[in-house]
């Protein structure tokens, strides 16, 4: 009988970094284990553990490595962050995560600066040979969608950058990225037809304004010019070019089951993964707040199918994830 979780823990070793655009670094690690981590990657979800040598070692000979973290006091648990693999080499035991910086307070972000070859982290991720190693930790599924709108922050970056990678040419659509820099807009490497914008923050930009304001105008221009939304049974052209709620887009909002206050983590972030419909595709990753409010202008104002929707709150404003 298989293991009943396809996730174990890894450990390796820094053996470079390359920074790859203002903010942007790529840590490549290594260690013999990576031969079995399943490649999978779009936006399969990774964690990252970081902790003193004694706790390493102990994390990756755990039986159980979730229950063993969460057996440590408090005062001395080992951090553990959520990540993307951006690329696995299971030949080369090789795997590269994409970290976005903003200084050394966060552990994540010190280590992606600070950290030098030869410092050890545990990476806990699934492996190839597990039967489910490419469902569990995963949200994005096309199934067949021939047209796609990803959305994300910059934490959403790489996933949305491997989402592209995977996209078979014949797929059109957008992808919109805020991110913290003018030079954080890096060339994406896709066979699809789907048109990248980013949206460089300014100081006097709220976080998320920018994309909600460029999704919400895409959306718009594609309803008045008669686009299906994201399956034969939504309606987003009800909402017209201006997206002001209408009775009908109400109604389709309503017969989805839409609500405002849905979460599906423990602490409280919206998470919300659809995974059905053959038409358009939505995708959207970014700090809870503003997905929420995308959220609410895709399906209430705009009755976009939420079957067909993919919505996650990668992190929250002060909580201990975005670090």
């Amino acid at each position: 009988m298989a293991p009943r979780s396809a996730y174990r823990p890894f450990a390796v070793t820094l053996t470079r970094r390359e920074q790859l655009s203002d903010n942007f670094f790529r840590l490549t690690f290594s260690g013999p284990d990576l031969t079995e981590f399943a490649d999978t990657c779009v936006d399969q979800r990774i964690k990252l553990v970081f902790g003193t040598d004694a706790q390493l070692d102990e994390a990756a000979a755990a039986e159980s490595w979730l229950d063993w973290w969460r057996d440590q006091p408090n005062e001395t648990r080992p951090v553990m962050r959520t990540y993307t693999a951006r690329f696995v080499r299971r030949e080369a035991a090789e795997l590269d995560v994409d970290f976005v910086t903003h200084g050394t307070d966060g552990p994540a972000s010190r280590f992606a600066l600070e950290a030098q070859p030869g410092d050890r982290l545990v990476i806990v991720g699934a492996y190839a040979d597990h039967p489910e190693a490419d469902t569990q930790g995963l949200a994005w599924r096309r199934d067949g969608a021939s047209s796609v709108l990803l959305v994300g922050d910059e934490t959403a970056q790489p996933a949305i950058a491997n989402i592209l990678r995977s996209l078979p040419a014949h797929v059109t659509g957008a992808a919109f990225i805020e991110v913290p820099s003018p030079g954080d807009a890096m060339v994406m490497d896709t066979a699809a037809e789907v048109a990248v914008t980013y949206l460089p923050r300014s100081a006097a930009d709220e976080r998320g304004s920018l994309l909600t304001d460029a999704v919400f105008a895409w959306t718009d221009a594609r309803a008045s010019e008669g686009e299906a939304g994201s399956s034969e049974a939504a309606a987003p052209a009800t909402a017209g070019a201006t997206g002001v709620r209408t009775p009908a887009a109400a109604s389709a909002a309503a017969s989805a089951g839409e609500d405002d206050m849905v979460t599906t983590t423990e602490t409280g972030i919206l998470w919300e993964e659809g995974a059905e419909g053959g038409g358009l595709r939505v995708w959207v990753a970014a700090d809870a707040l503003t997905v929420r409010e995308l959220r609410r202008g895709l399906l209430r104002e705009r009755g976009y199918d939420r079957k067909s929707c993919s919505f996650m709150g990668y992190w929250k404003p002060g909580s201990r994830e975005g670090e």
